[in-house]
């Protein structure tokens, strides 16, 4: 029966108390279906990382931050999968959930698009009812991202990412400064955040995981 793989264990979390970040994404992963990146590297203090073409259904969404896009958001998703369908059936989805940001004059703006994942077995979603919910084939893309694995509140989510931002400036990266992913793992905080890698894309280096962070181009 098709199922929704969103929960996460206490015995998941026993098991990888002893392991970094990247190594608890890869566990949580294997444990419910995620896909890996086809490469990464992790040279300095973030990781590069490919990732291949996913389906995924995703939704446009005006708030305040990030946490109120995401409520907003995943309760149209969630409504979605639970038979909001033309088939009216269950579509199943994976983890990492979460938001595209987008970045004006340094600030993030009050826009957002919040995604799901749909699981590899699934090829051929069925279409939303719901007009403001789309299907999406992300394409191959590389990313440059960080992960974490404790519950931050807004101020440290954005304090995050614009560190990230000005790691990447100071070490001259080419990447893209218009938009930002979020994925987010667990409720309990496991998450990663990064920025398109723009320029010539790097196929060597300790293979490793950070998220899914495939995606769409938008103007």
């Amino acid at each position: 029966m098709l199922r929704i793989f969103l929960t996460v264990s206490v015995l998941f979390w026993n098991q990888l108390a002893a392991l970094d970040v990247a190594e608890e994404v890869i566990g949580f992963c294997n444990e419910n279906d995620c896909q890996k990146p086809a490469e990464t590297i992790e040279d300095k203090n973030y990781l590069e990382a490919q990732f291949k073409k996913r389906l995924r259904v995703q939704t446009e969404v005006d708030a305040v931050d990030i946490k109120s896009a995401l409520a907003i958001g995943l309760d149209k998703l969630f409504s979605y999968a639970r038979c909001g369908n033309v088939a009216g059936t269950i579509v199943p989805l994976s983890a990492p959930w979460g938001v595209f940001g987008y970045l004006k004059n340094g600030k993030i703006q009050q826009r957002f698009r919040v995604f799901l994942e749909i699981v590899p077995q699934v090829t051929n979603p069925p279409q939303p009812t719901d007009p403001t919910v789309e299907i999406v084939t992300a394409p191959p893309v590389w990313f440059y991202g960080r992960a974490f694995d404790t519950k931050v509140d807004e101020q440290q989510m954005e304090e995050h990412l614009f560190q990230i931002m000005k790691d990447l400036e100071q070490d001259n990266q080419s990447f893209d400064s218009t938009y930002f992913i979020m994925d987010i793992f667990t409720i309990d905080g496991l998450m990663g955040m990064g920025f398109e890698k723009t320029g010539e894309s790097r196929f060597s280096g300790r293979f490793c995981c950070l998220s899914e962070h495939e995606t769409v181009r938008y103007a």
